[in-house]
């Protein structure tokens, strides 16, 4: 079954034409919507998470394209964390990494939605870190969020900020480790192109590549 799942995750190819050799589609497809609604792939990551490597976390945004067989689910696009941009539909993946760009943690959010309201349900993992992000997180809302929960941060100034904000060049130089996860990660056709109407099973693939990326990396 697992390994079904992951030829559909790497190749991108629909269910329905699954090779004959991993049996009927339909029950590789069952399989997979009761693990990911059970929270199996979360919690996975959760227990790789806990051996995270660092001080730094890297924190950020990455769009991804929808196709448009999951452009009509059942009860609303903004249900199933979709949203239309200029340059159409998409979702918005939000994700921490630790020193060696390995996901602690990941959420979907609509693709209009800004970076630093997306990212709110990841805050719980870096608490007690120090926050590695890019200029779009620098606002003093999101900085005074951060100093509550006693994280730090590392966030360069926007241009034109009249008091602005100091940070280490250092660490921002290894923000690329965040980047370098969502290159890795969207290798897989099943993310660098969302084609599932649900929220749910789209984030159980994502899941799934980060458990897998922490095997390789």
């Amino acid at each position: 079954m697992l390994s079904a799942i992951i030829f559909v995750l790497r190749t991108g190819l629909p269910w329905r034409d699954l090779p004959e050799r991993y049996g009927p589609w339909s029950s590789v497809y069952a399989r997979y919507r009761r693990w990911c609604a059970s929270g199996l792939f979360a919690r996975m990551l959760a227990v790789l998470a806990k051996d995270a490597e660092g001080e730094l976390r890297h924190l950020d945004c990455s769009h991804i394209k929808l196709h448009q067989h999951g452009a009509n689910p059942r009860g609303g696009q903004a249900a199933q964390a979709m949203g239309r941009t200029k340059g159409g539909l998409n979702t918005k993946l939000s994700a921490v990494v630790d020193a060696r760009g390995r996901a602690v943690a990941l959420s979907l959010a609509p693709g209009p939605q800004h970076d630093q309201h997306a990212v709110v349900p990841l805050l719980f993992c870096v608490r007690g870190r120090r926050v590695v992000a890019d200029k779009g997180f620098d606002a003093d809302v999101f900085r005074a969020r951060l100093h509550t929960q006693r994280t730090r941060c590392c966030i360069p100034p926007k241009r034109g900020r009249r008091q602005p904000a100091r940070f280490h060049r250092g660490y921002y130089r290894c923000r690329h480790q965040i980047e370098n996860f969502f290159g890795r990660i969207k290798i897989h056709r099943r993310i660098s192109t969302r084609y599932e109407k649900l929220a749910e099973t789209f984030l159980g693939f994502v899941f799934l590549a980060a458990i897998l990326d922490w095997f390789t990396h």
